[in-house]
């Protein structure tokens, strides 16, 4: 046998310890001793002074409360969504998403609830794109309300979101934004050219006019 057949070999073998510890440990016990313990986890691993160890350790939080569901597994989730990393926010929205296209008042009241907050906008300027993903009517309000919100980047989300979405009866919302000179990046590009918030709307305003003329 080669070393990297002695690799490979390690790498089934963990890969089969993972499927099983998995399994063991959605079978014993109630949700909640499950949920406490993933919550202990995710607050040590943001404590780790090693990035790469904590995005991996919240990457498969993430991925483990998305077998969940009720508002604690979708607070958690949006927790995860408002970190900084990229990578740990996506398997967090893809989960959330999973969860609401089966409970999807679940996921709102945990949205309203963040919202209610006014915090969390890294989390917040992410929630829109969900909502439109998902394409519950009631998104619509959820994203109407972020139209208010003080941060640009939420705003600039919510204003895409609704075009998105296609509902026309959103321009009278929309329409207050069309002189907000307030700018967003429409990249994560550091470098990216910024744009006023008012020509986001008009855009939105004229799309949506143009869906329901």
């Amino acid at each position: 046998m080669t070393a990297q057949d002695d690799l490979l070999r390690r790498i089934f073998d963990a890969d089969l310890a993972l499927r099983q510890a998995q399994a063991k440990f959605f079978t014993a016990g109630e949700d909640e001793p499950r949920l406490d313990a993933l919550e202990r986890a995710i607050a040590e691993a943001e404590g780790l002074a090693d990035p790469e160890e904590s995005g991996s350790r919240l990457v498969r939080a993430a991925a483990l409360l998305g077998e969940f569901s009720g508002p604690r597994a979708c607070g958690l989730l949006l927790h995860l969504l408002d970190h900084e990393d990229p990578e740990v926010r996506l398997p967090a929205g893809e989960a959330l998403q999973d969860i609401a296209y089966s409970r999807y008042a679940e996921v709102a009241r945990a949205i309203e609830q963040l919202i209610d907050k006014g915090e969390a906008v890294t989390a917040l300027s992410e929630v829109p794109y969900i909502l439109a993903e998902i394409g519950e009517p009631g998104g619509v309000k959820l994203c109407v309300r972020l139209l208010k919100h003080a941060s640009p980047d939420v705003v600039s989300a919510a204003i895409e979101s609704l075009a998105n979405l296609g509902d026309a009866s959103v321009i009278k919302h929309i329409e207050p934004l069309l002189k907000d000179r307030r700018t967003v990046a429409l990249d994560d590009d550091p470098e990216a050219e910024e744009v006023p918030l008012g020509d986001l709307a008009a855009e939105a305003v004229e799309h949506l006019r143009g869906l329901n003329p």
